[in-house]
């Protein structure tokens, strides 16, 4: 099966430098200006008292082999001129008479940029240059390529542990712990993490309760100037990774470590069936400011190709559904049927996709609670069974297929009358 492929990072990341580009310069064409946009910040550098490519480099994200290029260009359109310096080791640099003149001319349109800039980031309502701070200082810390080798290690293991065409299933594919829940939950689309965070009344602090790995924390934290993922597992804890902005603490769904009146967002994600929902509740009224947004995400069962879906659903509805615990029943429900006494708010319809393979299906699998279950009552002849039948239909366990579910949500407004009832 063909998967359309999505674009890579370096793409879009070039793809939006581009369109901002070709918009600057477009701009100053209609000022009668001869001018590239590349040229800005090395410009912007040097008003501010930056006289060598060091000093440039030093001020700005950039590497010294891109200011170096620019330099000449710039040196080439008489912007800049090259001076020595005193100690002798070092070329200098200052702007030419014609190059303080466009730095009076273009100030005051750079002004006019930033604002664009924030109502951009209004409309598409995602803090863009956090975000880009953020991921440069991530890769500062660790590169890209390690990052990627770090992936393949990971797919490899993955790989070593899971169905191959030779045996159909692994006999340990579903015998695993809190890694297992970082590496194989579905991720939640961008979308959702936007949309709980255009609610909230302000920025300064979301609570994610029940976080697990913090497949929805990592997600909100761009958003909001602090964030905290709560869970009473210390194991599932040990499985978060580091971000700025974000801290992890142990602690159960009624007894939360947040101070009175201090959180704009407070989420559970596919983690409230399990609370003692009333103290938690409780705990949401302390903890929130007026108008803050309490959200309770969940995702449904799990769709596959219709060549999967029958052999899927008796696996999940007969063969282990005894062995779910009766709160499941409400995230099969979509949680249309927990209760929630706060003035609802109507969410838009989203959906998680991925594309994966075999061993990714059957590594999500094996998070389930009642997987455990079965395991437990020592029955594990129904997992290899259905991990055998499953391999078999799904053909080349290397090929990705679609993978989807429905997100559901009640996401409520904390009101001052509801904070004090």
């Amino acid at each position: 099966m063909l998967v359309p492929s999505s674009p890579g990072l370096g793409e879009l990341l070039r793809y939006v430098g581009e369109l901002v580009d070709r918009g600057a310069e477009e701009v100053y064409d209609s000022l009668g200006l001869s001018y590239r946009a590349r040229y800005t910040p090395v410009l912007r550098a040097m008003a501010d008292g930056a006289a060598t490519v060091t000093d440039i480099t030093t001020r700005l994200h950039l590497t010294q082999g891109a200011i170096s290029q620019t330099v000449g260009l710039m040196v080439t359109d008489g912007l800049i001129q090259r001076t020595k310096l005193p100690d002798g080791r070092k070329s200098g640099l200052r702007l030419t008479d014609e190059g303080r003149d466009l730095v009076d001319q273009l100030t005051p349109h750079w002004e006019v940029t930033f604002d664009a800039i924030a109502e951009l980031e209004q409309e598409v309502r995602h803090p863009l240059r956090r975000v880009l701070s953020d991921t440069a200082a991530a890769l500062e810390s660790k590169n890209f390529a390690e990052r990627i080798r770090q992936a393949l290690q990971d797919r490899h293991e993955r790989d070593a542990t899971t169905a191959t065409p030779e045996n159909g299933a692994s006999t340990n594919w579903f015998d695993r712990g809190g890694q297992a829940y970082a590496q194989f939950r579905p991720v939640y689309p961008e979308r959702l993490a936007m949309f709980l965070a255009s609610l909230a009344p302000s920025a300064d602090l979301v609570v994610d309760v029940g976080c697990g790995t913090g497949q929805l924390t990592s997600g909100l934290a761009p958003y909001f100037d602090e964030t905290i993922g709560l869970d009473p597992s210390a194991q599932q804890l040990a499985n978060t990774r580091p971000q700025d902005r974000v801290r992890y603490v142990q602690a159960p769904a009624e007894k939360l470590p947040v101070p009175d009146h201090s959180a704009s967002l407070i989420t559970a994600a596919q983690a409230a069936h399990w609370f003692d929902r009333p103290a938690f509740y409780s705990e949401v009224r302390r903890i929130a400011v007026d108008n803050a947004v309490l959200a309770l995400v969940s995702y449904g069962v799990m769709r596959l190709d219709p060549d999967l879906a029958d052999r899927f659903d008796r696996f999940y509805r007969q063969e282990i559904g005894p062995y779910w615990p009766p709160e499941r029943a409400l995230v099969d429900s979509g949680y249309a049927d927990i209760d929630f006494p706060f003035e609802q708010y109507p969410a838009p319809p989203i959906e998680i996709t991925e594309n994966w393979t075999l061993s990714q299906v059957l590594g999500y699998i094996s998070t389930w609670s009642a997987v455990r279950q079965v395991e437990n009552a020592g029955k594990p002849e129904i997992l290899h069974a259905f991990a055998t039948d499953l391999a078999a239909h799904w053909g080349d366990p290397a090929v990705t297929r679609p993978v989807t579910w429905p997100v559901t949500m009640k996401v409520g407004i904390v009101t001052p009358l509801a904070r004090h009832e």
